[in-house]
Formats: structure tokens, C-alpha cells, sequence
């Protein structure tokens, strides 16, 4: 996401909201009548998952809401609506960047109309070769961003070495 949504991200201020459908394609009503079935049962929800979901998941999704210890047949139909919505759109808020280590998509960098992309010179300093993360240039992170900066190295060293 980062390659494609960093300018967004970045003029947003990160700060926004995420709201995950955990059921994929269920509809929120179609996840409500699957929990009122669930009503004749005497288990508590919490260990009871459904949707095949993930057992930690399903138990925090219930816990998130104070489901954990109640049976499924004394559930109101509030309580099966807010389980349907927190199952089929869980938000959740995003405000600003961390300072996880891992975290390094920034957006901007030298514009790449000023770029002579044959030697990687500037267009507009002489003597000046730009690559790599200088470059406002977004990719999917990894070898692609890493393939772009040994090339550009490369194209640089040659031609320093012409001149």
C-alpha cells in the first residue's frame, strides 16, 4: 500500500481510519442472522468461534465488545448487532506515523523531469548525478526499490567514468 497511497498518507498527516470487513464478503445483515442462530446455543460466544476465523482473532473481536463471558441464547439483539458490525467493519484509527524502524516510505524527492535518465545527471546542476531514494520515485518496497538504486548507481558510474 505504502508504494501507491504515500502521498495520500503523507497529506492526510497519517492520521485516518481503517475499517476491516473480517468476514470478507459477508454483508453485515447476513452476519446478523448467522449470530441470531446461534441463539438456542448455551455456550458462551467466546469459545464458540464462527466464520472461520482465527481463535485469537474471533476472541478479541468478542472481548472488544464485552461478549467473551455471556451464552449465545442470552444475547440481545443489540448485543448479535454489534457483534455483526465489529465482525463485518472493525475500524480502527491510524493517528501519525510511529517510530517502528521498519517504517521508511516517504514521499517526494527530486522531481524526474530533471532527471536525464540515460546518465542519471541532472538537468539542472552540472556535475551532479542523483538515484536512489533521491529520486521522487514510490515503488513496492523491497528489491524493486533496491533494483532501482544499484541501477541507477551503475548508470552513474558509467558515466562519471565517460566523462
Amino acid at each position: 500500500m505504502s508504494a501507491w497511497g504515500a502521498r495520500e498518507l503523507n497529506q492526510s498527516d497519517y492520521k485516518f481510519d481503517v475499517v476491516i470487513n473480517w468476514l470478507n464478503h459477508i454483508s453485515r445483515q447476513d452476519c446478523y442472522e448467522t449470530l441470531i442462530a446461534q441463539r438456542s446455543s448455551k455456550r458462551q460466544v467466546g469459545n464458540e468461534w464462527l466464520f472461520d476465523l482465527p481463535k485469537r482473532l474471533w476472541k478479541f473481536l468478542v472481548a472488544s465488545i464485552n461478549l467473551t463471558e455471556k451464552n449465545w441464547a442470552d444475547c440481545s439483539n443489540n448485543d448479535l448487532q454489534n457483534l455483526a458490525a465489529v465482525l463485518t467493519a472493525s475500524t480502527f484509527s491510524i493517528n501519525g506515523k510511529s517510530t517502528f524502524k521498519e517504517e521508511f516510505v516517504t514521499a517526494g524527492g527530486v522531481d524526474l523531469k530533471e532527471i536525464n535518465f540515460k546518465t542519471f545527471a541532472s538537468k539542472k546542476q552540472e556535475n551532479l548525478y542523483l538515484a536512489g531514494e533521491v529520486l521522487n520515485i514510490d515503488a513496492i518496497t523491497g528489491g524493486f526499490n533496491f533494483q532501482n538504486a544499484w541501477t541507477g548507481g551503475w548508470m552513474i558510474a558509467q558515466s562519471i567514468s565517460i566523462d
